[in-house]
């Protein structure tokens, strides 16, 4: 029942915001630290009895992980080779995954799953734990089973390959430049974070994506690159963009820049890419305060789609970008539509429609769905779910396309949506019938209720991603996270 409760402060500070949107539209626009319909700054009441709690296993789950089956939902615990590794990132293939981890006692580390062993094993050379290496691992990529690119601090990107499936892989590593602003008390490749009343969590600024072997691309800090060869020569990896270029030097002189994570673009056809991140300053006890940003890449360049200034703790649109908003209907003034400035890192997007994209930012269960042609940015929300962590600690941690489907996983939840743009550009988000009859508003997109309790129990873990490969009409879904890799490949 999260998103049915509007506390009088949060409704009234909607209503004065609307009063001023009626005569001053330009000017008005929603603070989200002020407290709405579940976002941050609004105490959020739980109903534990509600029909729409997604796992309904009792008491969280704080031993050490024990061997079990699948549970009734189809997810399988996959046995790993240490007990003490944190999985970063997976990438799936029909009979076999890669996946990078990181551990405090072995570092980064890579491993393959596969289907006739079904257990995990290591793949790298242990290069990459070099001194001063290997601290923490950023996100991966794989063109082929035979293929993979991996990253791990300070900023390094490795490239693996190998002549078939039973061959080992031969790796080879790049170190990648970073030319941003430089400070004493922070890591260009990794942000930290404290909110009121939460714990501390990373934003590791390092990664790769590509859309094939012949079109990759990796960032570290501010910085976006492309493996290119010139004439006949070894790839190299050159600047495709810096995010700091995209911002007018009106901010505070002490902001950092970060991408934080990326995205292919709508897989029916689409030639894009989407980078998400944030700049800001660093506080010393709350770390990154600052503004969200969404950079699109197609064949013509890439361009800045949500940028703000950050200032005082506020975050206001730039000229040039789309302005978020929010509709909601409030008693007394009907069905309002005003601009809402969010706060905090843009950590996970994913495609919807050539064009479109959502994204999520502070790993909050609020989102919004971003059409660069209708330049719409519009709030939604993720209702009928309930992870069994405190309401301030970061809920979702990853978004993907699965064929025609979207799949979140966060802190001991995975949970699948059909995709809706038409609901979405109106607000309507993702949630159960249940949750939208109690609403009395219409209806968006329906979730598709899962659960990842194990032995009757919660996962009170974060799993930090899911991916899947496309195998319909059955599922090929991983989720992995702080000792747990999950496989479902039941309908």
């Amino acid at each position: 029942m999260r998103r049915n409760v509007l506390l009088a402060g949060a409704a009234a500070t909607l209503a004065a915001v609307v009063a001023c949107a009626t005569s001053e539209e330009e000017t008005a626009s929603l603070d989200l630290d002020a407290g709405v319909d579940g976002v941050d700054g609004v105490a959020t009441i739980v109903d534990a009895s509600s029909p729409e709690v997604v796992d309904a296993a009792t008491g969280p789950d704080v031993s050490v992980p024990v061997w079990s089956a699948c549970n009734d939902f189809g997810w399988c615990e996959t046995k790993l080779p240490d007990p003490n590794l944190t999985f970063i990132d997976v990438w799936p293939f029909v009979d076999r995954a890669f996946a990078v981890a990181q551990s405090d006692t072995l570092g980064t580390k890579v491993l393959e799953w596969t289907e006739a062993a079904q257990a995990w094993s290591y793949i790298d050379d242990d290069t990459q734990n070099a001194y001063v290496s290997g601290q923490y691992a950023g996100k991966m990529y794989a063109p082929g089973e035979n293929e993979v690119y991996f990253t791990t601090a300070p900023g390094i990107v490795y490239h693996g390959t190998r002549a078939s499936v039973s061959a080992p892989f031969k790796w080879e590593s790049t170190r990648l430049p970073y030319e941003g602003p430089v400070f004493a008390d922070r890591d260009p490749g990794r942000a930290w974070s404290v909110p009121a009343g939460a714990l501390l969590r990373y934003a590791p600024a390092l990664g790769v994506i590509g859309t094939s072997a012949d079109d990759v691309y990796a960032w570290y800090g501010n910085q976006v690159f492309r493996r290119v060869s010139e004439d006949g020569g070894p790839p190299t990896w050159t600047s495709e963009f810096v995010s700091q270029g995209t911002s007018a030097p009106s901010g505070p002189t002490n902001e950092s820049f970060y991408i934080f994570n990326a995205s292919r673009g709508d897989p029916n056809g689409s030639d894009e890419l989407w980078f998400v991140g944030g700049h800001g300053p660093t506080d010393a006890t709350k770390g990154y305060i600052g503004c969200p940003t969404l950079f699109r890449r197609t064949p013509s360049g890439t361009s800045a789609i949500l940028d703000f200034t950050y200032s005082n703790g506020k975050c206001t649109t730039k000229p040039g970008t789309i302005q978020p908003r929010i509709k909601r209907e409030l008693p007394g003034y009907g069905m309002i539509d005003v601009p809402i400035q969010p706060t905090g890192w843009a950590t996970t997007v994913a495609p919807v429609a050539p064009g479109a994209a959502i994204v999520i930012i502070d790993n909050a269960q609020s989102w919004y769905y971003v059409d660069t042609t209708a330049k719409v940015a519009r709030y939604n929300y993720l209702d009928g779910i309930s992870p069994p962590v405190s309401v301030w600690s970061p809920l979702i941690h990853s978004v993907v396309r699965v064929d025609d489907r979207l799949w979140f996983s966060g802190h001991g939840i995975v949970v699948g949506s059909e995709i809706k743009p038409d609901a979405w550009t109106n607000g309507l988000g993702i949630g159960t019938p249940e949750s939208y009859a109690q609403a009395g508003t219409g209806t968006g997109a329906l979730l598709e209720k899962t659960s990842v309790a194990m032995q009757g129990r919660y996962l009170n873990e974060p799993l930090y991603q899911v991916r899947g490969s496309s195998t319909s009409p059955t599922k090929n879904l991983w989720a992995v996270g702080n000792r747990y890799a999950l496989h479902k490949k039941t309908p």
